[in-house]
């Protein structure tokens, strides 16, 4: 089951975590980071962000963790965007094998 389908089901409100994959290799230029799936070669731009939503995933975090710090960062952004764009993030994040996810 993906995260998508464990956060869409609610598993008795166990909210899934995301941490990175293992086998995704970093890159950084300049201030530029890249991932990299060794498995199908696709590089991945994170933007500011981005970078720092990867930094939180060094250990499991949950989406609503991550909205949280991203919001404490911005605290003049509506949470509701920085829920959108977070959520939007870790599915993409998701869905290219770069996180995974636990329950």
């Amino acid at each position: 089951m993906t995260c998508q389908q464990q956060k869409n089901k609610g598993r008795n409100n166990i909210r899934p975590c995301y941490l990175r994959n293992p086998i995704i290799v970093e890159r950084s230029i300049d201030d530029a980071v890249f991932l990299v799936n060794p498995e199908t070669d696709a590089i991945f731009y994170l933007n500011q962000v981005g970078t720092a939503i990867w930094q939180l995933l060094t250990e499991p975090i949950n989406l609503s963790e991550a909205v949280a710090t991203v919001q404490q960062a911005f605290p003049d952004v509506q949470p509701k965007h920085i829920a959108e764009d977070v959520s939007k993030l870790i599915d993409e994040m998701s869905d290219r094998n770069l996180v995974m996810c636990r329950s």
